[in-house]
């Protein structure tokens, strides 16, 4: 099992694959990069001599039928994430897809149909999962450290700059949404998975800045309720007239509470609010390192046939809560979530 290598093709060449998925491959002794498929000629060659690739395609219709490979790891922009995957589950691959799953649920659910038909993982690309800090979060949740969560609040506010260069990015029928989905999406799935939220029952949302009738919101803000009490509230924006970035996850539950951003956890013992925030490793870099465990797990999942971390049966889930903030905005009232 040490030396055998799993084949991957790796689908859409752009900045998440350049920056944090062809980088963890290329160090991984157990990965062999074997196809690259990417529509730019001059991008396709330049990665595909820096990253070792043995070949490079324009089309995936094309790889899939020549090419022997384990797994296809898709990169590309929203729209194609359905097509691609389920073309790649069905020649019997394994697929690994970067957020989000799909542009809908209806798409999404086709996905992991597939992947139960053919047999193959179907894995999604929900890096933060994988960082230290949210697994120790997590692990003082679950071990009911906090009480009951009552509350959970986050945010990611980016600040604003022409998103308009990416064209795809800003039209609803390619992207699917906008701020809500590029940027609440991963922070719903943060989220319910760390404070371990389940059955949804009430949503309710608001979306602001968006442009014509193709256009895709730039803010967005959510609330959604859950069976016992508990509640998420949500609030995203590309359009932050500020100097830097903000983004926050904070936990209230009924004896403590706890933040990702910065990190620390309190709990009240003895009539005293008390830091009980763990020691933990440098986490200046959990971007790449979250990427290269991503990574690292979805070969290891390969190889000992390990059920992933981040299933795509997860994902839809979330992409269904979202569905229903975007029908809530819709309707302009609270919508009763229905699994």
């Amino acid at each position: 099992m040490a030396d055998k290598k799993v084949k991957i093709a790796l689908v859409g060449a752009g900045h998440v694959a350049q920056i944090a998925h062809l980088p963890a491959y290329k160090i991984h002794p157990n990965a062999e990069l074997v196809a690259l498929v990417e529509e730019d000629p001059i991008r396709r060659n330049k990665l595909k001599k820096m990253f070792g690739f043995k070949r490079g395609y324009e089309d995936i219709t094309r790889m899939l039928s020549r090419e022997d490979v384990d797994a296809v790891d898709i990169c590309t922009p929203n729209y194609l994430h359905a097509p691609m995957a389920i073309a790649a589950l069905r020649s019997g691959r394994h697929v690994l897809c970067e957020k989000p799953l799909a542009r809908n649920a209806i798409e999404g659910k086709k996905m992991v149909d597939m992947a139960k038909e053919s047999g193959k993982m179907l894995m999604v690309a929900m890096n933060n999962r994988f960082r230290k800090d949210v697994h120790m979060l997590r692990t003082f949740v679950k071990r009911g450290e906090l009480g009951d969560v009552q509350m959970v609040k986050v945010g990611w506010q980016r600040i604003a700059r022409d998103w308009r260069q990416r064209r795809w990015f800003m039209n609803q029928r390619m992207a699917g949404g906008g701020a809500l989905l590029d940027l609440g999406l991963p922070l719903m799935d943060l989220a319910i998975w760390i404070a371990g939220l389940r059955k949804p029952t009430r949503v309710s949302c608001s979306v602001f800045g968006r442009s014509g009738k193709r256009g895709v919101e730039d803010s967005a803000c959510a609330m959604v309720s859950f069976a016992g009490g508990a509640c998420l509230t949500i609030e995203v924006t590309w359009n932050l007239l500020e100097p830097k970035d903000h983004s926050y996850l904070e936990i209230y539950g009924s004896r403590g509470g706890a933040s990702l951003h910065p990190f620390k956890i309190h709990k009240a013992m003895h009539g005293h609010l008390v830091n009980v925030t763990p020691t933990i490793d440098d986490v200046r870099h959990y971007y790449k390192a979250s990427y290269q465990a991503e990574i690292n797990h979805f070969i290891e999942c390969i190889l000992k046939k390990k059920r992933p971390l981040t299933t795509g049966r997860d994902a839809l889930s979330v992409l269904k809560i979202l569905d229903a903030m975007y029908e809530s905005e819709s309707v302009g009232e609270e919508v009763k979530f229905t699994s």
